[in-house]
């Protein structure tokens, strides 16, 4: 159990402050391009292009959730244009597909400007880590997508008359080649298909204008319809209608049927079947590029992927204005259950792989920062060495206006509420001393008493700055001398010891509250001012709490758009979401 865990700081954020940022970087397009320029790929034999298009408004917002000690899944809304400039369906020349998928992020740490700053990457990510949920703007198969690749196949053809032993067989679709003689009939009937499923099989079934000029063995002439069913075959990408390939179930056979002719009519019809099937093998396969939920979900995670593989945003750089205080690289940890970003600095002990996770200290603070137990005893020994030289040795001597004492022992320790009979957590404090009285025996004189680091802050509008204090609890103070001078002896100790104390705590208290307060605003920072150009960030801590475990400084965090204001955002509309 550790705030720290095996590092001297650590700074936590709650999950607000991290959809804020993350809001604001995607606003940022050097590090989230909006728009990616188009990328070739081949559809089903087509030549195609896809662009992305990442968005984050009212409609179709953006959010964050923690996935693991290391992840954060992001939730991107991604509209993804397929434009098929060939398709056999001018429908589909362009398709737009929108989904909000859910990718994870990794946290990780790179160097900018010669300062370490903690992240999130996607360097790892693969299209198989991407989930689509759900997409719109799929394309339905429907009879008429069918009709506009016949009517586009039929303009393709190069030629709608064919002649076989004098006899000769047209094709029409309405007017769409007004050389054909004769013409279309009245009313210029076009290709006309409708869906159908036979069994378990999906057919279209075509009805074709035709007109058929007979000369072998006897003048005839008459328009009419074909009739065929051919199978829709789906595969990955694609969509076929088989038009060379003749049903084998009878009851789907071609037929043709004239508008009139007599008895005969039934005889040119059976005759020109094969002529007529060979006409429609003509059409070969009309295929076009197709998307099934599947596929349109494989290609959204394939493009989502490759636009983000070489993403990164910062979420925390840590800076340090004092060469005495030198921070090193961060190290962060994710604490789901809380949705809590902890930061750890300065590693005190082990190597990268013996990382492990702190506590949550964050508690319901957007902002918290905790100095570690072992960093805190080592700035409590300093700050005693420096304001008693010669408490190791023969004493530390110490002058007050009430008189003189020789300091023998001093301790600071760290404790938790309850302890010491006193509610609040205390930096607990014991010591000796012997106190030097004219024309009586010098007492020795045990003393202890609990500090409290204060924390005033004053805040405006437009900054937030702290000075910290100690308080001093009531303290216990004992002597040895004989009895009968103790009604003397106690009024005059308990002045002098309240001068020890007090000295103490100027010196300890003092210097231990100006190097944290050293640390919050200069050596410190509870969170960069600005992270990587994407916002303007400002910690306001709030509080101190003394543990055990070291020190807590509950806070929050104001956060906005670089160069703008809170308000600049809010008139725009810009405000980050929740």
């Amino acid at each position: 159990m550790s705030n720290t865990a095996n590092f001297d700081y650590c700074v936590q954020l709650g999950l607000g402050p991290l959809k804020a940022i993350f809001h604001l970087a995607l606003k940022n397009e050097e590090i989230f391009p909006h728009n990616l320029p188009p990328i070739p790929v081949n559809l089903g034999g087509h030549a195609a292009t896809v662009s992305v298009r990442l968005l984050d408004d009212e409609t179709d917002p953006a959010d964050l959730s923690l996935d693991d000690s290391k992840h954060i899944r992001f939730d991107l809304p991604l509209e993804i244009s397929v434009q098929i400039p060939d398709s056999p369906d001018p429908s589909l020349s362009q398709v737009t597909l929108k989904s909000t998928v859910t990718a994870p992020g990794k946290l990780n740490h790179w160097p900018v400007d010669g300062d370490d700053q903690l992240g999130i990457e996607f360097s790892d990510i693969t299209p198989a880590a991407v989930t689509v949920p759900s997409l719109t703007g799929l394309p339905t198969l429907d009879s008429g997508r069918f009709e506009a690749a016949l009517h586009t196949r039929y303009e393709s053809l190069p030629t709608h008359s064919f002649t076989a032993v004098g006899n000769t067989l047209n094709v029409y679709d309405g007017t769409r080649d007004p050389t054909l003689n004769p013409p279309n009939k009245a009313g210029n009937p076009e290709i006309h298909g409708t869906l159908e499923t036979h069994g378990s099989v999906d057919y279209l079934k075509v009805t074709l204008p035709i007109h058929a000029t007979i000369t072998n063995p006897i003048p005839w002439a008459n328009y009419g319809i074909a009739t065929f069913y051919r199978q829709v075959d789906q595969q990955s990408g694609t969509v076929c209608v088989l038009m060379a390939q003749e049903p084998a179930d009878p009851a789907l056979a071609s037929t043709i049927a004239f508008d009139g002719g007599g008895p005969i009519a039934a005889q040119i019809a059976s005759a020109l079947k094969p002529q007529m099937i060979a006409v429609l093998a003509g059409f070969g396969s009309v295929c076009e590029p197709w998307f099934t939920d599947a596929d349109a979900k494989a290609l959204i995670a394939e493009q989502a992927a490759a636009y983000l593989k070489p993403l990164r945003f910062p979420f925390f750089t840590p800076r340090s204005g004092d060469p005495d205080h030198p921070l090193s690289t961060p190290v962060g940890f994710l604490l789901p259950p809380t949705g809590t970003l902890a930061v750890l600095m300065n590693r005190r002990s082990g190597a990268e792989a013996d990382d492990f996770a702190p506590d949550d200290f964050r508690g319901g603070n957007a902002l918290a920062l905790a100095i570690g137990r072992a960093m805190l005893d080592e700035t409590i020994a300093k700050a005693i060495a420096d304001q008693f030289p010669g408490l190791n040795g023969d004493g530390a001597e110490v002058t007050t206006a009430e008189g003189t004492a020789t300091l023998h022992s001093l301790t600071v320790t760290p404790s938790d509420p309850g302890e010491h009979d006193t509610a609040e957590g205390h930096l607990w404090t014991e010591g000796e001393a012997e106190v030097h009285i004219e024309c009586w025996p010098d007492p020795d004189v045990s003393f202890s008493a609990a500090i409290f680091l204060r924390l005033d802050v004053v805040e405006t509008d437009t900054e937030c700055s702290g000075t910290f204090r100690a308080e001093v609890g009531d303290f216990d103070a004992s002597e040895s001398c004989c009895d009968v001078f103790v009604d003397l002896l106690i009024p005059v100790v308990g002045w002098i010891m309240l001068g020890v104390v007090e000295s103490m705590i100027d010196s300890v208290g003092g210097e231990l509250a100006d190097q944290i307060a050293g640390e919050q605003s200069r050596a410190l920072q509870p969170v960069p001012p600005v992270v990587a150009g994407v916002a303007e960030l400002q910690g306001c801590l709030e509080g101190c709490e003394t543990s055990s475990q070291g020190l807590v400084l509950p806070g929050k965090l104001r956060i906005r758009r670089e160069g703008t204001s809170f308000e600049d955002l809010a008139d725009n509309g810009d405000l980050p979401r929740p």
